[in-house]
């Protein structure tokens, strides 16, 4: 049985429309009940972010329609919000492509200590991706994402003391992405003695290693 929101018998307005590939910018075109888009220009996967699949909590047809959603998707709605600031920003930052550049760099080397640094991988993606705009935490606040991201990313993105491990921790990750993100793009000097954590200076060995390769 086919999810009523979702049967295109009951559409109307805008059932077709575009936005900007999070990851690179490319224009992908949605239909209203796709789940997902492959950006042709870089494979990216980007969910849909005008599904809400919070309907999920109260629905009848939730199992069915769960259900029919390939494995791969349903484990990655957690990606959802990301998709969907990473869009907001995009669009926020149309008329500055190097900084749209930057934060995505540094939202990259984010998820990519969390990984091994084991911080709070929502809050400092969303912190690199908000990094170079506006009311950062009015997007957010539009984006309805939950009070506790909001107050951990406004932590990080004012530099407010830590008060515990955890904090800290996510602080330093933070700090370091940012730092590698700038030095991806040549936008700092080395600051080798600068980073906080032990992934963050492998990463900026690395950096260096591939700058100098491409002097040589």
């Amino acid at each position: 049985m086919q999810c009523p929101g979702q049967d295109n018998r009951y559409w109307s307005g805008e059932a077709v429309f575009e936005l900007p590939c999070p990851h690179c910018g490319n224009v992908l075109e949605f239909f209203k009940d796709d789940s997902q888009r492959t950006c042709k220009q870089c494979g990216h996967k980007t969910l849909n972010p005008k599904i809400d699949f919070g309907c999920a909590s109260y629905c009848p047809y939730a199992e069915q329609c769960m259900g029919a959603l390939p494995s791969d998707l349903r484990a990655g709605l957690a990606d959802l919000f990301k998709d969907r600031l990473a869009i907001a920003v995009r669009k926020r930052l149309l008329d500055n492509e190097q900084k749209y550049l930057l934060v995505t760099r540094r939202a990259e080397f984010g998820e990519k200590l969390c990984l091994e640094e084991e911080g709070n991988m929502a809050a400092i993606v969303a912190a690199t991706l908000l990094s170079e705009i506006d009311q950062p935490l009015a997007l957010l606040t539009e984006l309805k994402a939950e009070e506790n991201l909001i107050e951990e990313v406004s932590r990080l993105l004012s530099g407010q003391p830590a008060t515990n491990d955890d904090e800290a921790k996510s602080a330093a990750i933070f700090h370091d992405a940012s730092l590698l993100g700038n030095m991806s793009l040549g936008n700092a000097s080395d600051p080798a003695n600068s980073f906080l954590t032990r992934t963050g200076a492998r990463e900026r060995e690395a950096i260096m290693t591939r700058l100098k390769a491409q002097t040589e």
